[in-house]
C-alpha cells in the first residue's frame, strides 16, 4: 500500500522506508538496513544548501532525475555522513545500492522514479589455482604461529570461508547449531546479493582438516571468554573486547555484526602479515575477506531451511535408538571392540542425518542423554566434538551434558 501522499521530504522518505521494511519475507535484514540508511541520507540531503529541493518537497519531485543526481553527488563525496570518516567519499558499489533502494522507496511512495543507470560492476578475476593453493598454505603456516585470540579467530574464519565460499554476511550469521557435531561440515544460509529473504537457500559444505583444527582452537578460546562474561549467545563469532555502538557500550562476548567481523578480520590479518614478514615461504593473507572466496568451488549439498516435522521425529528416534545401543555396549563390553566401533559409527551417521535436516543440537543431546550417554566421554564416542559441546552447554546454561535432560 502506498504511503500517505500528504507527507513531504524526510517524513515521506521515512514512511516509505517503513513500508519497504515491513515486507516480511521479501527483503533481507541487510537490505532493510540499506533502506533505512538511504532514506535518512536523502532526508539530510534535502536540508543541504547544494540540493535543489527542500524538506517540504512532495513525493513526485523527489524521484526526478535532477533531484536524485544531486543527492547521489552529495552522498558520493561524503557530505551527508553523520560521523566523520577517514575516507569520506564512496564508490560505485555504494552508488549502486543507493539507486536500488531509491527504486524501492519510489514504489512504496506510489510515484515514478526517473533514476540514473546502474554503474557497471567491476569484473573480478577468479583466483587461479596456484594462488588458492598459496592462500591455504599461508593459512596453514599462520596456524602454527597464531597465539592471540584475535589471530585464532581470524584463522578459523579464513579457513571456513575458503572451504565454504561464504560471503561475509553469511559467515557472520553462523551459529553453533550450524556446525555439524563432528565439525566436519557447516550449514550456510545463502543470500546472494540482490536476492530477497524468501529466495535464500541452505547448503552444507565440507570442512577441511585445517578448518576443523582452527575451529577447535577458536571454540576453546570462545569458551574461556564466555566463562568470564555475563549472558550467553549461540553466535559462532563474538567480540573479544569491550566496544560501543553509538553511545551504547557493548561488552565482550557480543555477536559480531558484518562490519565488526570485517574489521576483526582486517586487524588480525595485518598483525599476522607483519609478524610473518620475511619468512621465506610466507605469502601475505588478503586483508579483504571477499578475496578468500573468489575462485572457491566448495563441496556442498542442499539442505532444508526448516526441518520437516515428521522427518524430524523419525530422525530423533533413530538418534535415541543408536544412543541406547552405544550406551549398552559401553556399559557391558571392552572399550574399542568391533561392536563398540560399529555402534559409534551408527550413532555418528544418525547425528549427521538429524543435523543435516536442521534439528537443533539441544534436541539431539537431550535424546542421547535420555538414552544413557550422560558424560562428555560418552557423547564424544557418539560423535560430538568436545569443544563444541562446551560451547553448547555454556550457551544453554546446562553446565554439563547431563543437565540436557531438563531441556
Amino acid at each position: 500500500m502506498p504511503v500517505d501522499r500528504s507527507l513531504t521530504g524526510p517524513e515521506l522518505l521515512r514512511a516509505a522506508a517503513a513500508e519497504v521494511c515491513a515486507q516480511e519475507g521479501e527483503i533481507s535484514e541487510a537490505r532493510r538496513r540499506q533502506v533505512r540508511w538511504v532514506a535518512g541520507e536523502y532526508g539530510r540531503a534535502l536540508a543541504h544548501p547544494d540540493h535543489p529541493l527542500d524538506v517540504d518537497t512532495e513525493a513526485g519531485p523527489l524521484f526526478r532525475r535532477e533531484a536524485v543526481e544531486a543527492y547521489l553527488a552529495l552522498a558520493g563525496r561524503g557530505a551527508l555522513r553523520v560521523r566523520r570518516a577517514a575516507s569520506p567519499a564512496s564508490g560505485d558499489h555504494s552508488r549502486q545500492i543507493r539507486i536500488e533502494v531509491l527504486a524501492l522507496l519510489a514504489k512504496a511512495a506510489g510515484v515514478y522514479a526517473d533514476l540514473p543507470p546502474q554503474p557497471d560492476p567491476v569484473r573480478k578475476q577468479p583466483v587461479p589455482k596456484r594462488a588458492r593453493s598459496l592462500l591455504r598454505s599461508s593459512l596453514q603456516e599462520a596456524a602454527d604461529q597464531a597465539a592471540r585470540p584475535g589471530q585464532i579467530r581470524m584463522l578459523a574464519i579464513g579457513a571456513m570461508v575458503a572451504d565454504s565460499g561464504a560471503r561475509s554476511g553469511e559467515a557472520c550469521a553462523w551459529r553453533l547449531d550450524d556446525l555439524a557435531p563432528s565439525l566436519e561440515e557447516v550449514r550456510t544460509v545463502r543470500r546472494p546479493q540482490g536476492w530477497s529473504e524468501a529466495e535464500a537457500y541452505v547448503e552444507l559444505a565440507s570442512l577441511s582438516g585445517l578448518s576443523r583444527a582452527a575451529l577447535r582452537r577458536w571454540l576453546t578460546e570462545r569458551h574461556a571468554l564466555m566463562e568470564r562474561v555475563q549472558g550467553a549467545t549461540t553466535a559462532l563469532w563474538v567480540s573479544l573486547h569491550p566496544n560501543h555502538r553509538g553511545e551504547r557500550p557493548v561488552p565482550p562476548g557480543t555477536p559480531l555484526e558484518p562490519r565488526g567481523l570485517y574489521r576483526a578480520w582486517t586487524r588480525a590479518v595485518e598483525q599476522t602479515n607483519a609478524q610473518m614478514a620475511g619468512e621465506p615461504s610466507w605469502v601475505p593473507l588478503p586483508t579483504r575477506m571477499e578475496q578468500l572466496r573468489r575462485g572457491v568451488s566448495p563441496k556442498t549439498s542442499p539442505a532444508p531451511r526448516q526441518p520437516d516435522a515428521e522427518q524430524a521425529v523419525a530422525l530423533l528416534d533413530d538418534v535415541a535408538a543408536c544412543g541406547r545401543a552405544l550406551a549398552a555396549v559401553r556399559r557391558s563390553g571392552e572399550p574399542d571392540t568391533t561392536e563398540e566401533l560399529e555402534a559409534r559409527l551408527s550413532c555418528r551417521k544418525a547425528l549427521r542425518a538429524a543435523w543435516a535436516e536442521g534439528i537443533e543440537h539441544a534436541m539431539q543431546l537431550s535424546a542421547l542423554v535420555e538414552a544413557g550417554l550422560t558424560d562428555t566421554a560418552d557423547l564424544t564416542a557418539a560423535g560430538w566434538e568436545p569443544a563444541l559441546l562446551n560451547a553448547i552447554e555454556r550457551a544453554a546454561g546446562w553446565g554439563r551434558p547431563s543437565k540436557a535432560k531438563a531441556v
